[in-house]
């Protein structure tokens, strides 16, 4: 997938955008098949994965705010907060698994566009909700979907 406008975007606004298409590529090839919960818990794991670089040095409640916040711009708080708090039942491999690479594919784009043109973290006040002048690159591939495709 090439996004022509990620030229602009600050990297907040690229989190925000990765993020959604993460959420439309769950509702896309799990629809009803996997329950909303496990839907939310993938898209929970991908975001902390796609911010793990950007809050590198926080404090584990800073990065946790900010994957909140971003989460909450597109779920409601109450599956958010469940979201946050769960964790797959014994024995669930296939969740455990998907879990461990959406949140690794997720690091792994998190760190590709701040290797791409983000020079100062656009989070000024180090929470999510501030903007900055970060201008990422045009990006090729959408790991998302590639993640939740396995």
């Amino acid at each position: 997938m090439r996004d022509d406008t990620a030229i602009g975007r600050s990297l907040s606004e690229e989190i925000g955008y990765w993020l959604e298409s993460a959420s439309r590529t769950l509702e896309k090839h799990y629809g009803s098949g996997v329950p909303l919960a496990k839907q939310d818990l993938l898209l929970a794991h991908y975001l902390y994965g796609l911010t793990a670089a950007v809050h590198a040095g926080d404090e584990p409640a800073v990065h946790l705010a900010a994957v909140r916040t971003y989460l909450e711009r597109l779920i409601p708080k109450e599956r958010v907060a469940t979201a946050l708090t769960a964790v797959p039942e014994e024995g669930d491999a296939w969740l455990e698994n998907t879990l461990d690479r959406v949140e690794a594919i997720g690091e792994k784009q998190g760190h590709a566009l701040l290797a791409r043109g983000a020079d100062v973290i656009p989070f000024s006040s180090r929470n999510a909700s501030a903007g900055g002048s970060a201008e990422p690159v045009a990006i090729e591939r959408d790991p998302p979907k590639e993640a939740f495709s396995q």
